[in-house]
């Protein structure tokens, strides 16, 4: 007795669906185990950044220890330098003046 066309569309459309199922039911499975791994991953590297900023925070406490030790710079003060008959550029009455030193050897 032969099958009628219907019933062989129903059946192509059952295993179509079981096959979806069986597929459905098998993803997370293996999904778990790569959001497990991924998850171990993440924790591994955030208490690698954690460990970095505590070292990074131990580093700014000993610069600031090292900086708050120094004695503070002494106060600027206005110098008067007689520079004479010496080559210079410009007005000589000029309110600032620039003075390069350099040894040439």
């Amino acid at each position: 007795m032969a099958k009628r066309p219907s019933i062989d569309r129903w059946e192509t459309a059952w295993r179509k669906h079981c096959a979806g199922a069986i597929t459905t039911y098998e993803l997370p499975a293996s999904f778990a185990q790569k959001q497990s791994s991924s998850i171990d991953d993440l924790k591994k590297e955030i208490q690698a950044l954690s460990q970095s900023i505590k070292a990074m925070q131990k580093d700014l406490q000993d610069i600031k220890a090292m900086l708050q030790s120094r004695a503070p710079a002494a106060p600027p003060e206005n110098v008067v330098l007689d520079l004479g008959n010496g080559p210079s550029q410009g007005n000589r009455a000029a309110r600032l003046t620039l003075i390069e030193f350099s040894d040439y050897q």
